[in-house]
């Protein structure tokens, strides 16, 4: 089949897709760049995409990034490190020097931008190996796979964070 109009269009509309089907769940999103993505920048660290005011729900950001949302720390990233290293100890978000092949590094910025400021809660490594969540060294690693694996539907992870009471000695 023959596109007919531009990778860039084709997002848009299924960003719209994305608000609209989203609308009365009342969840706030953040769209996180990808190297897979046609229509973006293909170096990493990658730059976030350029949307229009799309409202107070949606995030964008860079890939990688570090959030803080309601008091709990998130590491984002969509490059499939876990694939690329194995079982290394990840210290930054792409730890692998040099990098595999097939990546674009920019190593200008990813001394700004690809280190971990310091040690997430929650890490959120998107690859082609396994889904699973596991606690490495007080962070929680979660791997929910790829939302497409080729024609089919692949999986995804949601997560319900509670935070816990402090203890009432305060440490």
């Amino acid at each position: 089949a023959q596109v007919t109009e531009t990778f860039e269009a084709i997002f848009a509309r299924c960003v719209d897709s994305i608000l609209e089907g989203t609308k009365s769940v009342g969840c706030r999103l953040v769209f996180v760049p990808s190297q897979r993505d046609v229509h973006h920048h293909c170096i990493y660290p990658q730059p976030p995409f350029t949307l229009p005011q799309l409202g107070k729900r949606v995030t964008v950001v860079p890939d990688p990034c570090t959030l803080l949302i309601e008091g709990v720390t998130l590491g984002l990233t969509s490059t499939d490190i876990l694939f690329h290293m194995g079982a290394e100890e990840i210290s930054c978000y792409y730890p692998l020097y040099p990098p595999v092949e097939d990546m674009n590094m920019d190593y200008e910025k990813f001394q700004s931008y690809g280190q971990m400021p310091l040690t997430p809660d929650v890490l959120v490594v998107p690859s082609e190996l396994r889904y699973f969540i596991k606690e490495v060294i007080g962070c929680v690693c979660v791997n929910p796979g790829r939302l497409t694996k080729g024609q089919v539907g692949g999986t995804y992870g949601r997560l319900l964070i509670q935070r816990s009471n402090p203890p009432e000695d305060g440490k």
